[in-house]
């Protein structure tokens, strides 16, 4: 059999009211959470305001919310045994690695949740100094994202597939994208889509808040064996805690190489993928990376696998 691979997703992937779709008992691990963070994330996700919308962006909020909905998520689908239960790699897309380094076996969900949220509140500095944001360019591959960032101020912050890309930057740099792309001729440009997010992830924006983070990464108690990890620095392979830890340094200050990282589970062996999360931006990303490869893949989103109805193609 093909080897499987779990995928958590990271920030912009949350939406309000999202956590109607998890069942009751998903509440139990956001108590949890609750209690790390020191607000109601199960009643922060459920408020479909636009006021909680904003508040669940900022990192301190967004990351502990995003580990308890992928344990959740997976728990659940555990219990009612409607997935396997043991993946071969675990991956996360940006901070989709701090859940999934929980459910690899990494570290504990306590101790994940706590580095989650201290990490989140050196990031939400930066994101009150003014840290800009994200710009997704649908049908841009890395040339030509990274001729717009030159010409715009902005630079590559993810690279997700060989025809999506996203641009982080000052707010003024993004709107230089935008403007851009209207002015051209339609059709023959990429899709500029401006992503839900509290800052400039992924860029030097966040340099300093991940230099002050370091002291949380050498606290962590990372396990001495755990289910493999796929890096998002370069599509690396994690099976030690140093692995691990030197991974987390410079996490949100450098792109997520994503599309290495489906190359990487590639070469492994990896034809079956469990999307984790609100959304279906994994599972998008993961199709469109098999619809190019021999063979394609098969893609299961665990939500709709727990709704009877699972999504597979």
């Amino acid at each position: 059999m093909a080897a499987a691979a779990l995928i958590c997703p990271g920030q912009g992937a949350q939406r309000a009211g999202g956590l109607e779709d998890l069942p009751g008992a998903a509440r139990e691990v956001f108590a949890v959470g609750s209690d790390v963070v020191g607000v109601d994330l199960w009643r922060l996700g459920m408020d479909q305001s636009a006021a909680a919308e904003l508040e669940l962006r900022r990192p301190s909020r967004l990351q502990p919310y995003l580990v308890c909905w992928a344990v959740a998520e997976w728990r659940a689908a555990l219990e009612a045994e409607r997935v396997p239960d043991a993946p071969d790699f675990v991956t996360g897309h940006s901070s989709g690695l701090n859940a999934a380094m929980v459910l690899s076996g990494a570290v504990s969900l306590d101790d994940g949740l706590r580095f989650a949220h201290a990490c989140g509140l050196e990031m939400d500095r930066a994101c009150e100094a003014g840290a800009g944001g994200l710009l997704a360019l649908v049908g841009a591959n890395r040339e030509q994202a990274e001729a717009l960032a030159v010409r715009s101020g902005a630079v590559l912050a993810n690279h997700n597939a060989d025809d999506q890309t996203v641009l982080g930057g000052p707010a003024e740099a993004l709107d230089r994208v935008q403007v851009a792309q209207q002015a051209a001729e339609r059709g023959s440009e990429p899709q500029a889509v401006r992503l839900r997010v509290a800052g400039a992830f992924h860029t030097d924006a966040f340099a300093a808040s991940d230099r002050r983070s370091e002291r949380w990464i050498a606290e962590l108690p990372i396990a001495e064996r755990f289910t493999p990890l796929i890096g998002n620095c370069g599509g690396q392979l994690i099976e030690t805690p140093a692995d691990l830890a030197a991974e987390l340094r410079g996490q949100y200050s450098r792109p997520v190489e994503w599309l290495r990282v489906l190359e990487t589970l590639e070469r492994l062996g990896v034809r079956r993928y469990l999307t984790l999360g609100p959304g279906n931006a994994m599972a998008g990303l993961v199709r469109r990376y098999g619809r190019s490869r021999a063979g394609g893949v098969r893609v299961v989103r665990v939500a709709q696998h727990l709704q009877h109805s699972p999504s597979v193609t």
